[in-house]
């Protein structure tokens, strides 16, 4: 389960005791709440803790939050910022220091088969042989990225020099469209944000503001980011296909530099990761196993 995450123990530990379910012990639901993946379907141990009354956390930090009064749903529109940081730096991750060659255009790791992400692949294909890129789905890796196909830890996996061999990373979100109004922001768009990297990003409108909202730095010393404000996402696509066909091979100016060790500072923020996660994940769900 996602809380019982290694890079998570420190943090957790001081307020809530995870363990595995043993049916041969006895449980007070007076202190003990039942912890279960949203999405699955309820197994038989699950249905006799909500028959004895337990009280049931559906774990849904993976996926896009969800509306959902019946149950308590344990979820933040923040949980990719916060999480991929600590997963990150227990991987070591917050150690990589550039050294930048700068010999292809960008980076565009696809993996989960959208629309969105085929056409941009047709779209930049005139500038495809001068990228390092993926779509998992349609047989292409990166190199050097393992078995992405049947090894789950590969979705984290990082090599330098997809980074140091590549100017800015093209990145092409899970979800492209507002939901619920707001905007999701997954790993996908804090990669580059966690090594160095510029970025343009085929997402919801807004996710730029969205991110600057948090802190981060965008790069509009290098792009038209005027595609942020463009509703149709056909549009967006066609600006950021422009953005690569005018973009020019060169090594970063002092502004670029900047923007690319702030955002590093700022999301490699320990104690911010732990201060929100303490907030917005633990102390509701304390709030709701105590009530």
């Amino acid at each position: 389960m996602t809380l019982n995450s290694m890079w998570l123990s420190d943090i957790i530990a001081p307020h809530l005791m995870l363990e595995y379910y043993d049916p041969n012990k006895t449980y007070n639901k007076q202190s003990t709440v039942f912890y279960a993946p949203y999405h699955a379907p309820v197994t038989p141990i699950q249905q006799q803790f909500l028959e004895d009354g337990f009280r049931i956390v559906h774990d849904n930090l993976w996926e896009a939050p969800v509306v959902d009064r019946s149950k308590y749903i344990i979820q933040h529109w923040d949980w990719f910022r916060y999480y991929e940081s600590l997963w990150y730096k227990y991987l070591g991750y917050n150690t990589y220091r550039p050294d930048r060659n700068f010999k292809h255009i960008a980076l565009m790791p696809m993996r989960m088969p959208k629309p969105h992400r085929t056409l941009a692949a047709e779209k930049l294909q005139p500038w495809l042989d001068d990228f390092v890129w993926s779509y998992v789905d349609k047989g292409r890796q990166l190199p050097n990225g393992g078995d992405v196909v049947n090894d789950w830890n590969t979705q984290r996996l990082f090599q330098p020099e997809w980074y140091d061999d590549t100017c800015f990373s093209f990145v092409c979100e899970s979800v492209i469209s507002l939901i619920d109004n707001k905007i999701l922001v997954s790993e996908k768009t804090y990669k580059p944000i966690a090594f160095y990297h510029p970025f343009v990003i085929l997402g919801p409108k807004g996710i730029l503001q969205s991110l600057q909202n948090l802190g981060f730095e965008t790069f509009e010393n290098l792009f038209d980011e005027s595609y942020d404000t463009e509703p149709n996402w056909h549009n967006r696509l066609d600006c950021l296909v422009d953005n690569v066909k005018q973009f020019q091979k060169q090594s970063y100016d002092t502004l670029t530099q900047q923007k690319i060790q702030h955002n590093h500072a700022l999301f490699f923020d320990q104690a911010l990761s732990c201060k929100y996660i303490i907030e917005q994940i633990i102390e509701p769900l304390l709030n709701y196993a105590e009530t």
